[in-house]
């Protein structure tokens, strides 16, 4: 399915404090958006309206289905199918890995029979490489293994769209680049779209459709990372470049 997801104004704050002022951001079927910015600039805040963790303040979240002849349909965003993959996996310590991933389809409300869990989280398991994994704890699993079984978590509902929240976060380069490849991989295999929250400035452009500058509560940037070397401001064009104000207009 085509479809877009169009964000216009969005705004949240927290104690009186406007953390979202006006966000404006379109997300495409097949796609990866990274979302850059410094900490505290509201990224993971985004993150979480779009999932419906948090509520609006103020703005519209839109989606579209894009028919054969260019037509555009309106759907309910709960259509689309989204999942979340948090900072740390997240993974429940006294589950297996075989329980972590089934929790979406157990304890949600799709209210899926036992065997066709089983069926859906067995034949996952097996796409990506994780059967050996089926019954082991969280503690028993190496860091890389773990990230698998947090990714076939958020691939279990078969979500159109899944949200990474600093998917590399302390990791070292290497296994940095063994997640962006991941990501790459299995977007192209399973066909979702990403909407990606990092620091990793330029590194994730490697992997990303789009580049999205979260910054005083806006959108400061939207495009590719071929469009940054158009910019004429300089340390917007530096931080873009490199993660780090350096320079004057």
């Amino acid at each position: 399915m085509n479809f877009k997801i169009q964000m216009s104004g969005l705004k949240k704050q927290f104690g009186g404090n406007p953390v979202l002022d006006g966000v404006d951001l379109e997300i495409s079927s097949d796609t990866i958006t990274a979302i850059i910015g410094k900490s505290g600039s509201g990224k993971s805040v985004l993150l979480k309206l779009i999932a419906g963790i948090y509520s609006l303040d103020a703005g519209t979240i839109d989606c579209v289905r894009i028919l054969e002849s260019g037509e555009t349909v309106p759907i309910a965003l709960s259509d689309i199918g989204f999942s979340y993959m948090f900072q740390n996996n997240a993974l429940f310590d006294s589950l297996t890995a075989f329980e972590n991933v089934a929790l979406p389809l157990s304890e949600g409300k799709l209210k899926v029979d036992p065997s066709t869990i089983r069926n859906t989280v067995d034949d996952l398991f097996e796409q990506l490489d994780l059967s050996s994994a089926r019954n082991r704890f969280p503690g028993e699993l190496s860091g890389g293994m773990n990230k698998r079984v947090a990714f076939a978590r958020a691939l279990v509902t078969q979500p159109k769209v899944v949200l990474f929240d600093e998917p590399t976060t302390g990791l070292d380069p290497e296994r940095k680049f063994t997640v962006f490849d991941m990501i790459e991989r299995y977007r192209e295999q399973f066909g979702f779209s990403a909407l990606l929250v990092s620091h990793d400035i330029p590194d994730v452009y490697a992997i990303v459709d789009s580049i999205a500058w979260l910054d005083q509560g806006k959108i400061q940037f939207l495009g590719t990372s071929q469009e940054i070397d158009s910019i004429t401001e300089v340390a917007t064009k530096n931080y873009l470049k490199t993660g780090r104000f350096v320079g004057k207009s």
